[in-house]
């Protein structure tokens, strides 16, 4: 299967052929910050966007995070991981490009200003890493684009979860429930949106989700990151007031216009469904079969965070480990690794942190703005940055709290959200992506 992703050691690319206001803020999460390129033409930079780490304000020595550089190791990961469980169609080329530390120094000074204040006020950007990624620039050259971030696709398998956990957890999807959780903490939350339904391939239930996600995005004036819009790159809220969407473009201040320029595109491709029918054979035992599965019952205990126990070994996984994982993950083989047991920690621990991957992709889909302006766009997936073993005791954490919060709401006010995967959709998406 051909690769769209070219491995660190073929780029020579230097970051200081450019000037930072070439380049333009587009957006963040959690570990990268985005920009398009905007300068004078350029043969590799024109249409690429630029993603750069980040770093907590707190982190007292930045440049320890340099040594085990995270960049050259999503190229790979993408190369020999993630292209073997999704089709390359759907994927973006990444290519390592060189960084030095006074251009990355006066590139993070002259764009902090335009980051969000909630974000600078949390972390920085990583001035010590010597390695950044270019990638296919998705937004910075469309009119129109959209990103969705679908979230987990699936209700967990029941068998085993706590007599507590299990009429809740197999009635309410994950991130339902944790909607609720942020609504409660006075957080933006994406309240109107199921991603079951958006999962389904079914057009009226996408339909639905895609004006959940609308109504969400709308009445948090864009703060909740489950959907972003873009004009050229430039996030687009409700509330700006510079910012006004001509009467000919395919976004207008009509949500139905807005579903009906993403519907085609996602009825069109299985993706969505092989997205889902991977997070649900990853994540098989759910976290509660897992801490089961490990033996310890503290989540708080330093065993849980010692990477040796989660395992198996002294280190995190390394590009080979988890390609070695996928060898087995499509083999004939898997049922038996995939049992449950203790001798098959290892086998569930790189599962659930392959399923978190994708249980956090985004996708992003370029909107025409006229009728004629081409075919149905194809959706890409981005965003599939290896997780950490470190992250699991706060998954477990996060997940007993949102289940705690869930079940204070009154049985017959519970949200049910209806899995259509589990013995239609998805499976068949499942077979053809195990069938690349």
């Amino acid at each position: 299967m051909a690769s769209s992703v070219q491995r660190p050691q073929e780029s020579r690319l230097r970051l200081a052929d450019s000037l930072p206001h070439h380049w333009r803020y587009v957006a963040e999460g959690g570990a990268t910050v985005v920009f398009s390129y905007h300068g004078p033409h350029h043969s590799i930079f024109t249409s690429r966007a630029l993603r750069l780490r980040k770093v907590p304000r707190s982190q007292p020595n930045p440049s320890v995070s340099a040594s085990r550089d995270p960049v050259g190791l999503a190229v790979e990961f993408q190369n020999k991981v993630v292209t073997r469980l999704l089709d390359p169609a759907y994927l973006v080329g990444l290519q390592v490009v060189s960084l030095e530390i006074r251009w990355a120094e006066a590139f993070a000074a002259y764009h902090d200003p335009q980051r969000p204040p909630s974000r600078r006020n949390t972390d920085v950007i990583d001035t010590a890493r010597s390695t950044a990624v270019l990638t296919s620039d998705l937004v910075g050259r469309s009119r129109f684009s959209v990103e969705i971030k679908p979230k987990w696709g699936f209700l967990p398998n029941p068998t085993h979860l706590s007599p507590e956990s299990k009429p809740i957890k197999t009635r309410t999807c994950r991130t339902c429930m944790h909607a609720h959780l942020k609504q409660v903490e006075g957080r933006p939350a994406p309240v109107y949106y199921c991603p079951l339904d958006l999962f389904s391939g079914s057009g009226e239930r996408i339909k639905t989700a895609l004006e959940g996600l609308w109504d969400s995005w709308q009445r948090s004036d864009g703060t909740f990151n489950n959907l972003r819009i873009f004009h050229y790159g430039k996030p687009v809220l409700p509330s700006d007031e510079n910012f006004s969407l001509p009467s000919d473009a395919a976004l207008t201040s009509l949500k139905s216009h807005f579903v009906s320029s993403l519907l085609p595109s996602l009825l069109r491709t299985p993706l969505l469904q092989e997205v889902s029918a991977l997070q649900r054979r990853l994540d098989s035992l759910d976290c509660e079969g897992w801490v089961k599965l490990s033996g310890l019952r503290d989540i708080g205990s330093d065993d849980l965070k010692d990477d040796a126990v989660l395992l198996g070994s002294d280190m995190e996984p390394s590009v080979d480990d988890w390609a070695s994982f996928v060898d087995v993950f499509l083999s004939s083989e898997s049922g038996k690794h995939s049992n449950f047991d203790p001798t098959n920690l290892r086998y569930h621990t790189l599962a659930y942190m392959l399923s978190a991957t994708l249980k956090d992709c985004s996708i992003i889909i370029p909107l025409h703005s006229r009728p004629g302006d081409g075919g149905v766009p194809t959706p890409k997936v981005i965003d599939l940055d290896i997780k950490s073993a470190k992250k699991i005791p706060g998954w477990i954490e996060l997940d007993e709290k949102v289940v705690r919060e869930y079940a204070k709401v009154d049985p017959s006010l519970r949200k049910t959200c209806v899995d259509g995967g589990a013995e239609t959709g998805t499976a068949r998406a499942l077979e053809a992506c195990l069938a690349l």
